[in-house]
């Protein structure tokens, strides 16, 4: 009979973390912490495909805001002071300061981001090549994705160092996506060659 009640209760644990894993997936809304992106739990959140919200980043006259209007009433949030959020296109963003940075790979264990100067017109959008970055935990603060950097961070990962210059020539190919283990080639290596 025991045995009975801990497999039913095992069976509407499983149950449940699958409903919210689902349930997240299809959510928007704002990080507060870098714990609460670690630990994925977003403010203001929705289910974007049943309900709406608006996010705004760039607020007229208070660039260093991010304007929320969820549930009909609308916060204004010091972008200093909060992590991040989820769009309801399911992209991850984090900011710096005042600086938003998208977030590449939010389930990976090396975080990747990318910066891309907010111009508006095509011909400057050109003049901006996105300027890539990463860290090794969520909170720290990002540093240029090079692979010198990389050792840097992992100073007693000697295989890692081998690998990287084994598998990238220059910086530039650092942030390639991996179709085949689905996840960036960067993080592939790093889980592989860790000692």
């Amino acid at each position: 009979m025991k045995k009975t009640y801990y497999l039913l209760m095992l069976a509407f644990s499983m149950l449940t973390f699958t409903q919210n894993l689902f349930a997240q997936k299809d959510s928007s809304g704002i990080y507060k912490m870098a714990e609460d992106f670690q630990q994925r739990k977003l403010s203001y959140a929705i289910n974007y495909k049943t309900e709406k919200h608006k996010i705004n980043t760039y607020v007229l006259f208070k660039g260093n805001a991010i304007r929320v209007k969820h549930n009909g009433i609308t916060y204004d949030l010091k972008k200093s002071d909060t992590y991040g959020y989820r769009d309801t296109k399911g992209r991850e963003y984090r900011f710096i300061g005042e600086v938003e940075y998208t977030i590449l790979n939010p389930g990976e264990q090396l975080l990747m981001y990318v910066y891309q100067h907010p111009a508006h017109s095509g011909k400057e959008a050109d003049k901006y090549s996105p300027t890539y970055y990463f860290t090794t935990d969520v909170a720290s603060t990002p540093q240029a994705l090079t692979k010198e950097n990389l050792k840097t961070a992992f100073p007693d990962y000697h295989k890692f160092h081998d690998a990287l210059d084994a598998n990238f020539k220059r910086d530039n190919e650092l942030y390639a996506y991996d179709r085949f283990h689905k996840m960036y080639k960067l993080n592939w290596i790093l889980k592989n060659y860790k000692n």
